[in-house]
């Protein structure tokens, strides 16, 4: 009876400790996300006053974030105004 309890206790801990790693790889992955487009957002601001640069940086931060290029700009707004809060 020991060895069992023993053996499933294992396997509980081992769910636990997968259950915890797990959530911490998915929020790993979400802030590098984050960053990544805050990142493209960031080079495409310091572009913007070069009209050559600008669109391209654009696209490039719309390839980066996944959002249409006609959009990007107000991603870009709604994510560093919720970088600031």
């Amino acid at each position: 009876m020991g060895k069992f309890f023993e053996k499933n206790l294992t396997i509980v801990l081992l769910a636990i400790i997968s259950y915890f790693l797990y959530s911490i790889s998915n929020s790993l992955k979400e802030s590098a996300r984050y960053d990544s487009d805050l990142r493209a957002c960031a080079k495409m601001k310091a572009f913007m006053n070069d009209k050559e640069s600008s669109k391209l940086f654009e696209q490039e931060a719309a390839s980066v974030t996944g959002v249409k290029v006609k959009f990007v700009g107000e991603y870009c707004k709604k994510l560093t105004l919720q970088n600031f809060f």
